[in-house]
């Protein structure tokens, strides 16, 4: 089950509030609304927000409503799940000492996904708040706007020129969320052959994959950045990853394949999305190129 709200002297208004989630991309950008929520509950109070390290905080590093960073945040070893809970309730515990209010938002049950809720109400339900705003929230600053701009000059894109954004890898999910290597190869040699319009593809620095037909990126100077030339582009394909996830925070269009969990439970959540799923944990190759592509030519792409 998820964490509890756990606060040991029961302040009705809280003066202190420790926020704590290791997780992906996805997740953090997911959790920002709650947090917008609950600092606008308790405006007063100073929010601690607990994460790892690296493209994690970076992501949330411009929040407006955190006042403090714990990071990394990292609470429990690599070993058995029995050491992980019991290390999770001691983090719990210290920081109940700390401050007034504490929510650990990361999940210790595998299983979770089978109440069919979505994380970014899970996250919601955890922190005790409503949400005014259902949607991934990313905070960009000028220098991100920059460095985003620069990747696109880098691409040869000049200003206002259509281009599309793809992430083709998941760094989570044990490879259920991937979508075969080929198919991605064949879709970018579709839309390459129909439209003139050029395609960025970001990647993890430790991806060895090369994408022929596209303008590989895997050195980018913050995931801000690269939230920056996704928030420019005319469509952004993906899978169900951070990426797409932060991609739903702008009005960029979306295409998502969605492999894995149920699309009700972590889908993306954007008025300019299309969800690709065959279902819970269906086989990759069960969505075919053709599926995707004609999704593709909806959009409003240059010939």
């Amino acid at each position: 089950m998820f964490s509890q709200i756990i606060s040991y002297n029961n302040k009705k208004m809280p003066k202190s509030i420790y926020i704590g989630l290791i997780g992906g991309l996805g997740d953090l950008v997911l959790a920002a609304p709650s947090i917008a929520a609950l600092k606008k509950k308790y405006p007063n109070a100073k929010l601690c927000f607990g994460v790892g390290s690296g493209i994690f905080y970076e992501i949330i590093a411009n929040d407006p409503n955190i006042d403090q960073f714990d990071c990394p945040l990292f609470y429990w070893p690599p070993t058995k799940n029995i050491w992980k809970s019991l290390v999770r309730k001691k983090v719990a515990f210290v920081k109940n000492l700390q401050y007034d209010l504490v929510v650990l938002l990361d999940s210790s049950d595998r299983e979770w996904w089978k109440k069919g809720k979505h994380l970014i109400d899970i996250y919601a339900d955890r922190c005790g708040v409503t949400l005014e705003h259902r949607r991934a929230i990313v905070h960009l600053n000028e220098k991100d706007i920059s460095e985003g701009e620069n990747i696109i000059r880098y691409a040869g894109i000049k200003k206002g020129e259509p281009f599309i954004t793809i992430s083709p890898e998941s760094r989570s999910g044990g490879g259920v969320k991937n979508w075969p290597y080929n198919n991605f190869l064949e879709l970018i040699k579709r839309i390459n052959s129909k439209f003139q319009v050029q395609i960025i593809t970001f990647v993890s620095p430790s991806s060895e994959m090369n994408y022929p037909g596209t303008i590989v990126v895997n050195n980018a100077p913050t995931i801000r950045s690269v939230a920056s030339v996704i928030s420019q582009s005319s469509l952004h394909l993906g899978l169900d990853n951070g990426l797409t996830h932060i991609a739903s925070a702008f009005e960029t269009k979306i295409v998502s394949i969605h492999l894995g969990h149920p699309v009700e439970t972590c889908g993306v959540i954007s008025p300019n999305s299309v969800i690709i799923s065959n279902g819970v944990f269906s086989d990759p190759r069960s969505i075919s190129v053709d599926t995707v592509f004609k999704e593709v030519e909806k959009h409003s792409l240059p010939y």
